[in-house]
């Protein structure tokens, strides 16, 4: 007589569901903890915003590190209680849970703040009244967006079973439709803006076109999980890979928003080390304030004459940007005169003599 199949036999495959989902989460929390470094890093390089970015960004950080945080507790409690608590059990496998219901929601309001932010971006630096158009569209497509996404979460809630929640699937892909174009929309209006701020300075503009670099970057990058979810959902309804890709695609909108905020910095010093470069090549000569050289001038047929004079040489370079001052000095450290000392013969014609300069 045959052996009756074990429980493990009899499990389902869970690979393009529950284990979909894991592999999901575990790049999901590594983003998660990348935004919460890049949050720590704004308060720590940007004390000196201004009031009204402050207020702004801080009400949006902090909703947003709540929102994100929530998304991300939520997954934990899904892994937990689907492969840990339930594990091997068909019965509770199948039945869908608060936690799980709750996600939709969750998702639709970490996109909507990090969408919201751009709009106000775009709406700020856009010279042009057509860029206000430009966000009049693009808010209409996010209210879309987060309208079928609310749907979704209704859906999900009315579901008593893995298989009736399937039936939310299509309303997900259709809102991940309308986020698409979104970012379409975004990435495009600050391309244009960008460019359109080229000054014809080399410097400026290459300044200009890493920003126009990072994003586009960002856009295709958090364009391309969406559409990966937006085909998911359409082609495998029955199936969490979807899921699992929203939940790395979530972490992403918010990544690239903080990135944005923390590389002002980055690009503030590498243009004002440009100008400094640029300004100590190309400055005029100034006359010697104070010195102190010893001459040793040794003509043909003629007795040492020692000649003694002072200069002293002091460059600085002092600009503001942002409310920071940059101090350069071209000789010795700062806060410390420089001493540069140079010794050696000089020929000239038919004189030798010798030479000890002293800068202080």
């Amino acid at each position: 007589m045959a052996d009756p199949p074990s429980a493990t036999q009899r499990m389902p495959s869970f690979d393009n569901t529950l284990g979909a989902i894991l592999l999901g989460s575990v790049f999901g929390f590594m983003l998660y903890g990348l935004m919460a470094h890049q949050a720590y890093r704004y308060y720590r390089m940007y004390p000196a915003d201004r009031p009204l970015l402050k207020c702004l960004v801080s009400a949006v950080m902090s909703t947003l590190s709540l929102s994100e945080t929530f998304h991300t507790v939520l997954w934990i409690i899904v892994c937990y209680e689907y492969l840990v608590v339930n594990f091997a059990n068909v019965a509770n496998v199948a039945k869908t849970y608060w936690y799980l219901k709750t996600i939709f929601p969750a998702t639709a309001i970490t996109m909507l703040l990090c969408q919201v932010f751009y709009a106000n971006r775009i709406y700020q630096v856009g010279p042009h009244w057509r860029y206000k158009l430009i966000v009049g569209v693009a808010v209409l497509f996010m209210a879309m967006h987060f309208s079928w996404a609310m749907v979704a979460a209704v859906k999900s809630y009315l579901a008593k079973d893995l298989k009736q929640f399937a039936a939310s699937t299509l309303y997900v892909s259709i809102s991940y439709g309308h986020a698409i174009v979104v970012d379409i929309i975004f990435a495009s209006a600050l391309v244009s803006v960008l460019r359109n701020s080229h000054t014809g300075f080399k410097r400026t503009d290459t300044v200009l076109d890493s920003l126009i670099k990072y994003t586009v970057t960002t856009g295709v990058l958090t364009t391309f999980f969406e559409i990966l979810i937006f085909t998911f959902g359409l082609l495998y309804p029955d199936n969490y890979i979807y899921a699992a890709i929203t939940i790395p695609g979530v972490k992403l909108y918010s990544n690239s928003m903080l990135a944005m905020l923390n590389c002002r910095q980055a690009l503030s010093d590498r243009m004002m080390q440009d100008i400094e470069s640029s300004s100590l090549r190309l400055a005029p000569r100034t006359p010697p304030r104070a010195a102190s050289h010893t001459l040793l001038f040794k003509p043909q047929g003629s007795h040492e004459t020692p000649v003694s004079f002072s200069t002293v040489v002091d460059i600085s370079l002092t600009s503001g940007t942002n409310g920071r001052d940059y101090e350069t000095s071209s000789v010795g450290e700062e806060d410390k005169p420089a001493q540069v000392v140079a010794e050696g013969p000089m020929i000239s014609g038919e004189h030798s003599y010798d030479r000890t300069m002293t800068y202080a």
